[in-house]
């Protein structure tokens, strides 16, 4: 789980703290303000123990500095980290992660109590980075701190970055792309999607896969399989259809119905999802809404960043109707630009956030509506 992002003169933040709910968080800002900045170094840390201890019994300070340099150059599709730190800043760019995992433990509960959220033990992995940009604008990575005191059993469930672009028509040869194309245009959080939805074996729905999610797949009638090698999409008579032949933001729930069956989101995962709203009516927001707010019920962690008011309205709705039954909250943050540099406002409810430009344009449109009308 992410618990907080510091993130200092790197790209258009000059000094910026995100602090995490454990349950849904969502960040809305104007284009350019940096929403998909924070997702992906969110996911950068969330995900780097794992990687780095499925090569090596213990994370050191080398490694991971080359892991990072790599990831970050990948993510950002840089060519140098340099032209990672904020333009007309002559120092460093630092970047502080605390990230929570777990260490394995015997959980014991009665048949009728309810399925326990977290995995384990929390166990704490701080990371922090420095980028330095040389006289030559080149940039070299220092890691500060590095979660190498943390025990050697302690692990992160799966973390999933889904991307703006829908991935289901993208997905086939898509791994063999990026292995053949160093250009390739599309950032690795898209071959890290492909390489987790293409390696899975069918196996007992997920405890975690809750009734809202069954009403998505009855409303699209069916549900995507792994055929070798490619998505396809079975219909509850057993007829096939190809995946791309499937409406867009269909294939975007009947995405997320198959990360949960195959267990790739699971208790403890954190899910980052850049405009998951993107290409759905609003009937299918509501469903994917639903789906978000009891996910996070359940032990996982949601970040999403979204440019969508009635996405934003249904989550304060579900929160609303959620009365005293336990969630671990919701937490929204609102990004805007002052002199070129991007500023965050964070708080529990949409009130709290300044400026939300959604709001400003909604209430904009209806004055250019009425004047119109006149």
């Amino acid at each position: 789980m992410l618990k907080s992002l510091h993130i200092k003169q790197f790209t258009v933040f000059q000094d910026a703290l995100f602090e995490f709910s454990p349950g849904l968080n969502v960040i809305v800002g104007d284009n350019g303000t940096g929403k998909t900045h924070v997702l992906k170094l969110g996911y950068l840390f969330s995900r780097a123990w794992s990687d780095l201890m499925a090569r090596v019994s213990r994370v050191n300070t080398q490694r991971a500095e080359s892991y990072l340099d790599e990831r970050l150059l990948g993510l950002f599709r840089v060519s140098d980290l340099g032209m990672l730190v904020r333009q007309r800043y002559k120092g460093s760019a630092r970047l502080v992660a605390a990230v929570s995992g777990h260490i394995p433990t015997v959980q014991i509960r009665m048949p009728n109590e309810p399925p326990f959220k977290s995995p384990g033990l929390p166990e704490d992995m701080p990371w922090d980075i420095e980028i330095r940009r040389a006289k030559d604008a080149s940039g070299t990575l220092n890691a500060k701190v590095v979660p190498d005191a943390a025990a050697t059993n302690a692990f992160l469930p799966q973390q999933v970055f889904v991307p703006s672009k829908e991935m289901v028509s993208l997905f086939k040869g898509l791994i063999g792309l990026f292995e053949k194309y160093r250009e390739f245009p599309l950032d690795v959080t898209y071959r890290d999607l492909a390489v987790a939805m293409s390696t899975l074996k069918p196996r007992e729905v997920s405890s975690i896969f809750p009734d809202v999610l069954q009403r998505i797949q009855r409303l699209l009638g069916g549900d995507l399989k792994l055929d070798s090698g490619d998505l396809v999409f079975e219909r509850s008579d057993g007829s096939r259809l190809e995946s791309q032949l499937l409406a867009e933001g269909h294939r975007k729930l009947a995405m997320l119905i198959y990360l949960l069956r195959y267990g790739v989101i699971e208790r403890g995962s954190t899910v980052f999802w850049d405009e998951p709203e993107a290409n759905l009516n609003p009937a299918a927001i509501k469903l994917l809404a639903d789906a978000l707010f009891v996910l996070t019920g359940l032990g996982v962690q949601v970040i999403l960043a979204t440019h969508s008011l009635f996405l934003l309205r249904e989550f304060e709705i579900l929160k609303m109707n959620n009365g005293q039954v336990s969630h671990p909250g919701v937490r929204y943050f609102g990004l805007g630009l002052q002199r070129t540099q991007a500023v965050v406002s964070q708080g529990e409810d949409i009130a709290s956030i300044d400026p939300l430009v959604l709001l400003d344009e909604n209430l904009l449109q209806s004055d250019r509506y009425l004047e119109a009308g006149e």
